[in-house]
């Protein structure tokens, strides 16, 4: 039941370059519920993760994902991508994307030292979640929260809080303490839900 995204999240909570895809001219109408056009879907540790056609990233799975619009579906998109690369990520590669994904400052700093003293060997299939989709519960030109819904193999439901800053003109992870990610079991689907799941090829 809700125990194994529980588990998850315990995990992901003591864990937890850039070019402009697009932007937006000022006083042009944004919308936090318009969807982002998928391109595609790509793996990241058994998660698959959603890649914009427009609204980034703009780069591989490879390198810390960059380059995303300053509009909300940008800023939804980099706080989805760049959540799971980062929790994905190995002990060889995640400082490497740390340092790509996410605003510097004391959380980022406090981030290194928690994941410097663990190993991670894998993933559990039981733990691995489908993103759902997404909702924005606030946004400004500077920051936005967004709300990654997920599924897990018990069919329990979730969502994860982060938030992204735009910093050197592109969105990265805010990791400070008073913005940490947390997971919060939901009864069921947002109604204000952002729907990814028909954009599955």
């Amino acid at each position: 039941m809700m125990r194994r995204w529980a588990r998850a999240t315990v995990v992901a909570v003591a864990l937890t370059a850039t070019s402009c895809a697009g932007t937006h001219t000022p006083g042009s109408e944004l919308s936090i519920t318009d969807p982002p056009q998928i391109n595609r879907w790509i793996t990241l540790g058994g998660i698959e993760v959603p890649i914009g056609t427009t609204d980034g990233p703009s780069n591989g799975e490879w390198e810390p994902f960059a380059g995303f619009s300053h509009t909300p579906q940008g800023a939804a998109l980099a706080a989805i991508t760049q959540s799971v690369q980062l929790s994905t990520a190995s002990d060889r590669t995640w400082p490497q994307i740390l340092a790509g994904v996410a605003a510097p400052g004391d959380g980022r700093d406090l981030y290194a030292a928690h994941r410097g003293l663990v190993e991670i060997s894998g993933t559990d299939p039981e733990m691995v979640p489908t993103i759902v989709g997404y909702t924005i519960t606030d946004y400004s030109d500077e920051a936005a929260t967004v709300g990654v819904v997920q599924r897990f193999s018990d069919d329990s439901l979730a969502s994860s809080i982060t938030q992204v800053v735009w910093v050197d003109d592109d969105w990265r992870l805010n990791l400070s303490s008073e913005t940490a990610a947390t997971i919060t079991a939901l009864d069921e689907v947002p109604s204000e839900l952002v729907d990814l799941e028909e954009t599955r090829k």
